[in-house]
């Protein structure tokens, strides 16, 4: 007679894990949701950092920033490896992966979101000032297209500002490169390019409208003298 005690001896075993394979258990799948979550959080993060800003200098802001990815960083590698399950070597891949992944997300959000706030309260609305600008440019430089093509500047006064490739291309043929072969990495312009901007200035803080996360428009880059002397009324800020 049987007294309902269930033969488990016909149930297919559980599928063993390869070698050097793991797999996350249901917390670190969580965790790994949330990791994407944050990395998804940036995009729509990205509309309101319409501005970059020349001055005050947050570099300390940004230390913060780096801090907060690097114990992100540690917390995520430890969390997957922990939970998880399978060789000690998969393990270790996979907290690895989590751990870049979750650094990287961590402060592409944080200093977005930085931005922001410096913005906001930099430049309050009854104290700023728009006005029609010239930044002299030190250099350009182009990222490997291989992680996705970029161009970008860096003022005098430094930071980094997106253009688009027109204007990249612009610089380099009045730096001799004739069109021919490969886009060289770098430009040197120590002043003699210059970007037309809006800008506004509010006390000692000044900044870029249309930059942030957005490159500027194509037809920003020109050579300074001839800008300055098609346009008196622009401002040189550097």
């Amino acid at each position: 007679m049987s007294l309902g005690v269930q033969d488990r001896s016909k149930e297919p075993p559980e599928a063993p894990i390869p070698p050097s394979k793991a797999r996350p258990t249901t917390f670190g799948w969580i965790w790994l949701a949330a990791v994407t979550a944050v990395y998804i959080a940036v995009w729509p993060a990205g509309w309101f950092d319409t501005a970059t800003e020349l001055t005050p200098d947050h570099s300390d802001i940004l230390d913060y920033c780096f801090y907060v990815a690097g114990v992100l960083a540690l917390v995520s590698g430890v969390v997957l490896f922990v939970q998880s399950k399978g060789s000690t070597i998969g393990r270790l891949g996979l907290a690895f992966v989590a751990s870049l992944a979750g650094g990287i997300g961590s402060l592409l959000l944080s200093s977005t979101v930085a931005n922001i706030i410096e913005n906001r309260i930099d430049f309050p609305a009854d104290k700023t000032n728009t006005f029609r600008g010239l930044l002299p440019i030190g250099r350009a430089y182009r990222m490997d297209s291989r992680t996705g093509s970029s161009w970008i500047i860096q003022p005098l006064i430094w930071t980094n500002i997106d253009i688009t490739q027109s204007d990249y291309r612009f610089m380099l043929s009045h730096r001799g490169w004739s069109g021919k072969g490969s886009e060289p990495d770098d430009v040197r312009s120590d002043g003699y390019f210059c970007a037309r901007a809006l800008m506004q200035k509010a006390g000692g803080a000044i900044r870029v409208l249309h930059a942030g996360h957005s490159r500027l428009p194509s037809g920003t880059i020109g050579i300074c003298s001839e800008m300055q002397a098609a346009d008196r009324s622009a401002v040189v800020v550097d």
